[in-house]
């Protein structure tokens, strides 16, 4: 019964979005400009080069927190700025926050992003948008994931959505230069989407039904490896709607056990063919900071005596003169658990 009503969701959802695709540009995107990680990450569905994983990475792959053994907490913000737009409006935003929670059953992650952007060139309108994701290690290779989001629009008339997304990632380890070897599929957006809106599609018509069902295909590697520079590199294939093609590509330098640099490059064939989509990559930079907790603190108290600080900004240019400033900060509690347990099966006296 169940295998049929997914069936009929699924079946429903592919052609319902066979018929149009204009969503507004951005509009696959929506729920990746809100943070400096995902505007640098490659959209990657495999983690990325060094599997560096937030709260918001289950945007990309339901699947991609399942190994996680801490509790993060995320908080970021993106400023958009566009001083040509034709609507005289110039300043846009998002921000979002999480929390990811390792349990004995699962990994639950819990996200809460908001969108406000008005430009001519990227209409997007405003949103408030939730996700709720719970992942599953198989074994040490295999995990799997799924999430529902909730979408509320206004401001540009009104509407919700709503979507079941899933993900799988394989961890194949190391082939020749390659380490750390990752592969990552997921199929996005099966639900309702946002299609009540009076927002301007990529076609310079009124947007139709956004963001379509995606299929996504990924795979991500440490491909140089030394004392004091690591080189990871992302790439992943969607067809949003079964009715375009995107790629994103990904690379990361993680210098001295301290600094990241990110970049990436996304070409959307049916934006850049409307002359709307730009191909500059984007460029990111992270610091990683340890810190202890003093004794007695409610940290310490928890394990969480020694813990991480991630913080993050980044750039990239959107849409013709659309530019985003993003800046965020990533929290780490505890150490992970590098150190495999010790068995023993008897005692010398």
């Amino acid at each position: 019964m169940l295998k049929k009503v997914f069936l009929i969701v699924v079946l429903g959802n592919l052609f319902s979005f066979l018929f149009a695709y204009n969503p507004p540009a951005g509009g696959q995107n929506v729920l990746r400009i809100s943070s400096p990680t995902l505007l640098t990450d490659g959209s990657s569905s495999a983690g990325g080069g060094f599997f560096n994983i937030t709260p918001s990475s289950v945007v990309n792959n339901p699947a991609l927190s399942a190994f996680e053994q801490r509790v993060i907490l995320d908080l970021a913000g993106t400023m958009l700025f566009d001083d040509k737009d034709e609507s005289d409006k110039s300043v846009g935003g998002a921000f979002q926050t999480g929390i990811l929670i390792p349990s004995r059953w699962c990994v639950s992650t819990f996200l809460f992003q908001g969108v406000w952007v008005p430009f001519y060139d990227m209409h997007l309108g405003n949103s408030l948008n939730f996700t709720a994701d719970f992942a599953k290690d198989i074994n040490d290779k295999l995990a799997i994931g799924m999430s529902l989001n909730v979408g509320i629009f206004y401001g540009y008339d009104s509407d919700w959505n709503g979507g079941v997304n899933m993900g799988a990632l394989y961890n194949f380890g190391d082939l020749l230069f390659m380490k750390d070897l990752r592969f990552g599929g997921a199929l996005l957006n099966l639900g309702k989407p946002f299609e009540n809106t009076e927002l301007r599609g990529i076609e310079d018509t009124e947007a139709e039904k956004w963001p379509g069902i995606t299929p996504k295909f990924g795979v991500a590697a440490t491909m140089y490896s030394s004392n004091q520079v690591d080189i990871g590199a992302s790439l992943d294939i969607s067809i949003p709607a079964f009715q375009n093609f995107v790629l994103d590509a990904g690379v990361q330098v993680f210098i001295l056990d301290f600094i990241t640099v990110n970049s990436s490059w996304e070409y959307d064939a049916r934006e850049y063919a409307e002359g709307d989509k730009n191909i500059i990559p984007s460029i990111g930079v992270s610091c990683k900071f340890m810190f202890n907790s003093k004794d007695g603190s409610m940290l310490a108290k928890k394990g969480w005596a020694q813990s991480e600080m991630t913080v993050s900004g980044a750039w990239k240019q959107l849409y013709k003169n659309i530019n985003a400033v993003s800046v965020g900060a990533t929290l780490n509690l505890g150490l992970e658990d590098t150190q495999a347990p010790e068995i023993i099966l008897w005692e010398n006296n």
